[in-house]
């Protein structure tokens, strides 16, 4: 490794960070595109779902591709295919089209940030581990909230975000290409034990899955919301951003206080408190102001991404040292599947609710895993402090 440990990683966090950027700008862009061409809210749910789905898929699979060409092989591909695939998505405009465009859009983003966590996790030392892992996080998470802002200075009828996004996995490959970084051995294969895991941590498991479900579903419904209250494509692009930069406020703080008490009463106070929020939005439907939303948006973004960091470093503290790789790939393709599952509910609760039912949704979820937080909490006691691991912030 370079003398100096951040220097060395720099590519690596760099790459991950443009298709970050990509990622960030298409959550709001596919939706304010696909209502401005006349789909309806049904179809776009279907295309925000793709993606989500794609990112599943991502998680089980990417992980053989890289053990058979290594990473730095992988992550080129993975880029060349998102390249591609941006390429094509202005030629063929539709629902059809783009739901197949963007599962290969969710596959390669998320593969692209596996190999590239994978591999730093394998190259660093682990003293300096937990501070290269939280750079690359959060540059990460900053690069989501800005890609969501250039949406706030480009045409959303244009094909010119869709040019950015080929440019920017294109640009993704040159620092990877040629870093000096060395590569490390395959990564052990992902083994998915939903029993066994939720024996271990029931409040980790169903956290995983409730934030997937959360994040996720604001990501991709939380534009359709935008559109249905008459937001311009640009306000839509500011909300959207402030869903990332308001997590930059609100983890650290949270992660501190779990920490130094029980980390679910932090998990169920975010929780009540991301219902709190979802139901002051509720009451003040279309009449809340930009500023306000904005605000709003922020505190409820740090919320929901506190929930998967907290409620991983909860299932980690109650694992044994021989069992980490099989937690976290499950709490990982557990987060992707509620993922998947809630962008679904939700589109379908807009459609019986208008806008209402973004919220409504929200609530209900919120206070289902609240109350089995409290449950659970119940049940068994914290573990001893000397086992709890230090928070780290996740991006969910």
């Amino acid at each position: 490794m370079h003398k100096n440990p951040y220097l060395s990683v720099a590519s690596v966090i760099l790459a991950t960070a443009l298709t970050a950027l990509g990622n960030g700008m298409m959550a709001t862009f596919v939706p304010v595109r696909l209502d401005a061409e006349g789909v309806g809210q049904d179809q776009v749910g279907l295309v925000v779902t793709a993606y989500a789905a794609g990112m599943l898929l991502g998680c089980v699979y990417s992980g053989r591709f890289v053990r058979r060409v290594g990473h730095i092989r992988a992550f080129t591909a993975f880029a060349a295919i998102g390249t591609i695939t941006a390429l094509l998505m202005p030629t063929y405009v539709g629902a059809f089209s783009w739901t197949l465009f963007r599962v290969a859009g969710g596959f390669c983003t998320t593969a692209m940030f596996m190999t590239a966590q994978s591999w730093l996790n394998e190259v660093t030392w682990s003293e300096r581990r937990g501070r290269i892992m939280s750079l690359f996080y959060l540059s990460y998470t900053v690069s989501l909230g800005l890609g969501a802002l250039i949406m706030h200075r480009v045409d959303a009828g244009s094909s010119v975000p869709l040019m950015i996004l080929a440019g920017l996995y294109a640009a993704a490959v040159v620092p990877v290409a040629l870093t000096r970084l060395e590569t490390p051995p395959p990564p052990e294969r992902i083994s998915v034990r939903l029993v066994e895991v939720y024996r271990v941590s029931p409040v980790g498991l169903v956290g995983a899955y409730v934030s997937g479900s959360l994040g996720m579903t604001m990501l991709g419904v939380g534009p359709m919301y935008g559109n249905a209250i008459g937001l311009s494509a640009q306000d839509i692009a500011l909300a959207m951003a402030a869903l990332q930069l308001g997590n930059l406020g609100i983890q650290w703080p949270l992660g501190w206080l779990s920490d130094r008490t029980d980390r679910r009463v932090v998990i169920a106070g975010a929780t009540a408190a991301i219902v709190l929020v979802s139901a002051v939005l509720l009451s003040a439907g279309s009449a809340v102001t930009l500023l306000v939303l904005i605000v709003l948006f922020a505190v409820w973004g740090g919320l929901a991404e506190s929930i998967y960091a907290v409620s991983t470093a909860h299932a980690n503290d109650r694992t044994q040292p021989g069992d980490y790789v099989v937690v976290s790939s499950t709490i990982l393709v557990t987060w992707a599947t509620g993922s998947t599952v809630g962008p679904m509910v939700a589109t379908a609760m807009l459609r019986a609710f208008g806008p209402d039912g973004l919220w409504l949704f929200f609530i209900a979820v919120g206070a289902a895993f609240a109350f089995f937080v409290v449950w659970r909490a119940l049940q068994r006691e914290q573990p001893d402090e000397s086992l709890q691991e230090s928070f780290r912030a996740l991006p969910a």
